[in-house]
């Protein structure tokens, strides 16, 4: 993709200083994950790919051996693909895969249901109550934080490598 400036959009993420950046689902959609912001983080394609390794790893979802492959190049669309309907076809739902791939609208129509979060999704916007806004308080008082090398703002050591991948691609 050709482009002038520092950003530019693409397909698939963005470019920043000519390095492609990827929106990576924190819970994956398969999982019940939506499209909202605060479960998308960015990552380059390598760590995208070494995300979905990790997952697939620990959970053994068939979507994120697929994504992880074709994210680190060890399999092309047209392999992914084939395994989508094989996989569709041992589920007896292959015809809906061909529509999927060949229907634009039945495709949009499935992205913005699968969108929707599942009802056994976790609300984590809900109101919380006061005792338990005041537990969270001092919980993360304890947690050690450590300065982040781009910014200085005390970041837990959970979240510094996210923060850090975050605070470079806006600096």
């Amino acid at each position: 993709m050709h482009f002038s400036g520092r950003i530019s959009i693409g397909g698939y993420g963005f470019y920043i200083n000519n390095y492609m950046i990827h929106k990576h689902h924190i819970l994956p959609k398969h999982a019940g994950g939506t499209d909202h912001p605060s479960n998308l983080i960015s990552l380059s394609v390598e760590e995208h790919a070494q995300a979905h390794k990790e997952l697939y790893e620990k959970y053994g979802k068939k979507e994120d051996y697929l994504a992880w492959r074709g994210l680190a190049g060890l399999m092309n669309k047209k392999e992914i693909s084939k395994e989508i309907m094989l996989e569709a076809a041992k589920r007896g739902n292959a015809a809906h895969v061909a529509k999927y791939h060949s229907d634009p609208e039945y495709a949009a129509e499935i992205r913005r249901k699968q969108s929707k979060p599942k009802s056994t999704t976790v609300n984590y916007f809900k109101p919380k109550s006061e005792s338990h806004k005041e537990n969270m308080s001092k919980s993360a008082l304890k947690r050690e934080r450590i300065p982040c090398a781009c910014c200085g703002r005390g970041i837990t050591k959970a979240n510094l490598k996210k923060h850090e991948t975050y605070c470079r691609n806006i600096i």
